[in-house]
């Protein structure tokens, strides 16, 4: 049985929570604490397994948070393979300030990886994939030794992937022109990654599809996707270009959103489904995303409802 494979060099161990005002240089009493996975990569393989595909997260751990962060990945019966590596995992650390409704995300930065700990995991990689995967690299790229090594990563995952007849999905914004000059599967970029590619903004939807269209036509890309917030997604392929608006739903954080995203698109083309369908119910796992509090990701029975056509 294929599966969908998630790839996260960076990952987080995310910590959120409310506050009732934030203001500066005052002592803030906060409420609600959670704890979860993050990262792109962690946070594809969490949605994708609460929509019932078979999945496997390789990540890195290192010191305290990393301990933990394996506990809570753990607690979602995620199938996980753990790459040790000698520096210690970041923090995430979200507050959202109650009598705005704002979100005041802090991301550390993550700590320089070995040759040897990137080489391993490259060696994962090719150790779990087989024919039929989808290996998802997302998310930001730590520091790597070594000359080119973090520009080469992603492309070195996708010609492992590709080696093995799996395809690679990248959502990332690290290490692009090297991956790309190799070839992905699917590129998922939102309204301002993108732009690190095109060098400006572009007019949606017109100029941002036939952006997305070029990329395919290079060879970049058999599929490129660009989520465009309030304004819905454009899939661009060789043979077609298919849009699907944005559910619109009463958002409580944002965060995780686009990584529901990416797992619903994937689950939907490893089952078969049409890019029309794919693409709509990926906008329904990033509305029922949108739907959560905190680092928390969508409930799958509000994915279904939304994508049924239920408000």
């Amino acid at each position: 049985m294929s599966r969908i494979i998630t790839l996260t060099p960076n990952p987080t161990y995310d910590f959120a929570v409310d506050a009732p005002k934030v203001e500066p240089n005052r002592k803030l009493r906060c409420v609600n604490p959670e704890s979860h996975p993050g990262g792109g990569g962690l946070n594809v393989a969490r949605a994708a397994s609460r929509l019932g595909a078979g999945t496997l997260a390789i990540f890195t751990t290192g010191g305290l948070y990393g301990a933990a962060l394996k506990g809570l990945v753990a607690e979602e019966s995620v199938a996980m393979r753990a790459v040790h590596v000698s520096g210690e995992t970041r923090l995430a650390f979200h507050v959202r300030d109650t009598s705005s409704g704002d979100e005041y995300r802090f991301n550390l930065p993550g700590a320089e990886i070995s040759a040897s700990e990137r080489q391993a995991l490259l060696d994962a990689i090719a150790q779990e994939v087989s024919e039929g995967d989808f290996i998802v690299g997302s998310g930001s790229l730590p520091p790597m030794r070594g000359p080119g090594a973090q520009e080469t990563f992603w492309a070195e995952a996708s010609r492992i992937a590709k080696s093995n007849g799996a395809l690679f999905v990248l959502d990332s914004i690290s290490g692009l022109d090297a991956a790309l000059k190799e070839g992905v599967f699917l590129l998922r970029h939102n309204e301002h990654e993108y732009q690190s590619l095109a060098g400006k903004a572009l007019k949606w939807p017109d100029e941002i599809a036939a952006f997305a269209k070029s990329l395919v036509a290079k060879g970049a890309a058999e599929r490129v996707v660009i989520t465009h917030g309030g304004d819905g997604s454009v899939m661009a392929t060789r043979d077609a270009l298919t849009f699907a608006p944005v559910f619109p739903v009463r958002a409580h954080s944002a965060v995780g959103a686009g990584d529901s995203f990416v797992a619903g698109l994937c689950v939907a083309l490893m089952r078969g489904w049409n890019d029309a369908d794919a693409l709509r119910y990926a906008s329904a796992c990033a509305a029922a995303t949108r739907l959560s509090s905190g680092t928390s990701l969508f409930k799958k029975e509000d994915v279904e409802r939304l994508y049924a056509g239920g408000a």
